[in-house]
């Protein structure tokens, strides 16, 4: 009894705090959560330079090198490359040797792989790039120059630039050597098959005879079908042309990965605006604010009809789909 009194009076002399039961002593403490650490921000490459000695650091092959015209718009253009498409060093070399008949001296500025793995199998890179100084202009005969070391590469695309212009053309096997090809932009580097093979079947730049003959068509349309004067029919085209321009500005800066100026799209956006056309060209407008080239409540008065294959009703809608380029 006595012993039970003094164990008694012992556990009274260290009370819980607030009057709670202590804890036992045996109880194994709860370790604090742990957070996750967020995820480091990827390190973006950038332009290197020696101003003092004119020298620019080429990342690819790792040294300096003299500060040629061509060079800078070498070394500008590899971040674009890395830090936008998504390309690793790994994949790309720089003043490589292109393989091929007849290819004895040429040397494209940049050769890029599908993947790292496709370089270390030495199979044929994916994309040739030509780059010229801003003091030449870029002439037709480049053009034949890049896509003749593409040819003889096996690559599938080639690109002809210099701080002025960019251009990007597809390698038409099925043509003879000559035959020119120009698309919108280049496949990400982690582009799936059926990405290339849309952008190769949807990214085509029309000639110029076929633009008109598609122009004077949309013309016809817009005008029947949505009951106006020539004048105002043409307005409506003058729109959806600043659409298709902003869209294809975003794809060349590499801001958007897929074209959204098409029927497959638009019909997709429909799912969170109830006119997707009129979502665009407000989008469109904002693009081109500094320019006060549109009203501020200046409308695009074309309805929207969904395609074929969307699941939505178009009832009421008198607009054609349009086209899917």
């Amino acid at each position: 009894m006595a012993k039970n009194s003094a164990k008694t009076q012992t556990k009274q002399q260290h009370p819980a705090p607030n009057g709670r039961r202590a804890a036992s002593t045996k109880s194994s403490p709860v370790p604090p959560a742990r957070t996750a650490p967020a995820p480091a921000a990827p390190v973006l490459l950038a332009v290197k330079r020696d101003e003092a000695k004119g020298l620019i650091w080429s990342h690819v092959r790792g040294k300096w090198l003299v500060e040629t015209p061509e060079e800078t718009i070498r070394q500008t253009y590899l971040p674009i490359l890395v830090n936008e498409y998504g390309f690793r060093l790994e994949q790309i070399a720089e003043e490589e040797s292109v393989v091929g008949r007849g290819s004895a001296g040429a040397r494209a500025d940049f050769l890029i792989w599908r993947t790292i793995q496709d370089r270390a199998d030495d199979k044929p890179a994916f994309i040739v790039i030509e780059c010229k100084s801003d003091n030449v202009t870029i002439r037709q005969e480049d053009y034949a120059q890049g896509e003749n070391y593409a040819r003889r590469e096996g690559a599938a695309f080639f690109v002809t630039h210099n701080s002025r212009e960019t251009k990007y053309w597809r390698v038409r096997t099925d043509k003879r050597p000559g035959y020119l090809e120009e698309i919108e932009n280049i496949p990400h580097a982690d582009a799936s098959d059926a990405e290339i093979e849309k952008l190769l079947n949807r990214l085509k730049t029309f000639k110029e005879d076929e633009f008109a003959d598609l122009l004077h068509s949309c013309h016809n349309v817009i005008r029947n079908r949505e009951h106006l004067d020539p004048a105002a029919a043409f307005d409506e085209i003058a729109k959806v042309l600043f659409m298709k321009v902003t869209i294809e500005r975003r794809l060349r800066a590499g801001r958007v990965r897929s074209n959204l100026f098409t029927a497959d799209s638009l019909d997709e956006d429909r799912r969170r605006f109830s006119n997707p056309v009129e979502n665009l060209f407000e989008e469109t407008k904002r693009e081109y604010a500094d320019d006060n080239i549109f009203d501020g409540d200046e409308k695009i008065n074309l309805k929207f009809a969904p395609s074929a294959r969307s699941s939505g009703s178009s009832s009421g809608t008198t607009s054609p789909t349009p086209a899917r380029t």
